[in-house]
């Protein structure tokens, strides 16, 4: 089910780190949706989507016999990509703190991580693990 318009990565996040406290839930649903625009963005630094970011200004010379000019401007993506990035750690720094634990499954209650483990650390070793 597609919780508050989240993509794939942002809703696997919200599963795993949703408590049911409204504090908490704010800050995993911010880091859901930032993992979302890092996917965005990352797919327009590979290319993708690369049209929609480009601005298009035509100049037209008053004498027929002059060249017109074409300037082609692109957001500042990667930029973008890092505040965003900054954003997302922040975000999971913040939820890491309050101690939250990710859910082993849909609707079961979260067992407790070991000591000295936080919702960060078993984040980063699902990464890992996904992509090794």
């Amino acid at each position: 089910m597609d919780v508050f318009g989240l993509g794939e990565r942002g809703q696997e996040l919200w599963e795993a780190l949703k408590t049911g406290e409204v504090g908490r839930d704010a800050l995993v649903l911010e880091a859901a949706r930032t993992a979302d625009r890092l996917n965005e963005l990352d797919n327009i630094i590979q290319g993708k989507g690369v049209l929609e970011l480009m601005q298009f200004r035509l100049d037209f010379p008053e004498d027929d016999g002059e060249p017109f000019t074409v300037e082609v401007k692109f957001q500042n993506v990667l930029s973008e990509a890092r505040q965003q990035q900054t954003a997302f750690a922040t975000l999971i720094e913040k939820i890491s703190r309050y101690g939250l634990t990710a859910t082993a499954t849909k609707g079961a209650p979260a067992a407790p991580l070991p000591t000295g483990v936080t919702a960060l650390d078993k984040m980063r070793a699902r990464v890992a693990a996904q992509s090794g």
